[in-house]
């Protein structure tokens, strides 16, 4: 072991690397996946501790970076994913939380397409899935991140501080950013590692594999994020199943640094509802609460299905029955695969009957969009139309 700080650090064999790791505290295993160029001593001291006190809290060092080895190669998202995997072997735990905290965020997504079995819960912060969906960060900001050949630590931490913090914060908390930036250059990352995390998390592309995340997630992010838009965490939340998304106002990409107790209290309550298990209503578009007597609507809509063909009545009633347990249990089915359903109502009913059908396809995962009620099937035109509307 290897003391750094007020933990102790140990370490585990895992995906053919050596990786440093830290434990603290007792509860549920909440794994914290640390984003780029940063090791695990970088963590906000508040933030740890307030969730230490209700988790087991796991922190280690991404390869590259801390104490963990630093090789030339691997550092490809879905390969660091696998890191986490062999620890996790290592440590013996079947099933954790997981909180991805920008590039952290990105491996997050890769831990839960790659193992989703082991994820109970996923906690996205500050990041993006990449790909042609995501809203990517300005050129003259991306340099910022990018060009450090030169550089000592101290004058790359400084530089970096420009893009992360929110405007004014280190004029108003001057003293306590000194102090975490200390602590994060004590084992500084050399540059080869940084230019390869950098690429890894450029080249990185996991959107077509949100709609399948299947466990409870929260999506986290400051309305001021200069480095990776706040677009991205709205974007995030409609594709996944049943997302949370929180944007805390006034904060910058270091948004579990500037309201590490807002962020700490949230995502512990958040956890809290997964054990306990407590009814996970999926959240639609940018609503940030659940919609209030779901199961209600689902009851006492049945009787407006009941002109539908017999056919797609059975199957109706066995998969109505399916969500209704999903949804009340926050079960992980893969039933839904986020594929696009088109809704014509001059067949199915009015648009007071589509409404219930809406909400329980958005359940299963599924993405319903309403035709419109003018559609006239003697009319040529209306093939052009809903291709239209598919694409």
């Amino acid at each position: 072991m290897e003391q750094t700080g007020d933990i102790a650090a140990r370490f585990a064999k895992a995906n053919g690397i050596k990786i440093a790791y830290r434990v603290r505290g007792e509860g549920p295993p909440l794994v914290l996946v640390m984003g780029y160029r940063l090791n695990s001593s970088a963590w906000p001291e508040a933030f740890i501790e307030a969730l230490a006190r209700q988790f087991t809290i796991i922190t280690f060092d991404n390869r590259g970076t801390g104490l963990s080895d630093k090789p030339v190669e691997g550092y490809a998202i879905a390969n660091m994913a696998r890191d986490i995997c062999g620890l996790l072997d290592e440590l013996e735990i079947a099933r954790v939380h997981m909180l991805g905290y920008s590039m952290g965020g990105a491996i997050a997504q890769e831990f839960v397409r790659q193992f989703p079995e082991r994820v109970s819960s996923l906690i996205l912060c500050a990041t993006m899935c990449g790909g042609p969906r995501a809203v990517y960060a300005k050129p003259s900001v991306l340099s910022v991140m990018r060009d450090l050949d030169g550089l000592s630590p101290e004058e790359a931490a400084r530089r970096i501080w420009k893009v992360t913090y929110s405007p004014g914060y280190l004029e108003r908390h001057s003293e306590i950013a000194e102090v975490q930036m200390r602590r994060e250059i004590a084992l500084p990352t050399p540059l080869h590692a940084a230019d390869l995390q950098f690429q890894a998390f450029a080249e990185f592309d996991g959107s077509k594999a949100l709609s399948n995340i299947r466990c409870p997630t929260l999506v986290l992010t400051g309305d001021l994020d200069e480095l990776i838009s706040p677009q991205n965490s709205r974007m995030m939340a409609k594709l996944i199943p049943g997302a949370k998304l929180m944007i805390i106002p006034g904060r910058g990409h270091r948004v579990m640094w500037e309201a590490s107790d807002e962020c700490a209290s949230s995502i512990s309550e958040f956890i809290a509802a997964v054990d306990d298990e407590r009814v996970f209503a999926p959240y639609w578009g940018d609503h940030q609460s659940q919609i209030p007597g779901l199961l209600d609507v689902f009851t006492s809509s049945l009787e407006l299905f009941a002109g539908w063909p017999l056919a797609v009545m059975g199957a109706g009633f066995d998969t109505l029955t399916f969500a209704r347990h999903t949804m009340a249990v926050g079960s992980a089915s893969r039933f839904g695969d986020g594929k696009p359903i088109i809704l014509v109502p001059q067949f199915l009913g009015s648009d007071l009957a589509l409404l219930p059908l809406t909400i329980w396809l958005k359940a299963l995962g599924y993405r319903p969009t309403t035709a419109g009620l003018l559609l006239n099937f003697q009319d040529s035109s209306v093939e052009r139309a809903l291709s239209q509307l598919i694409s």
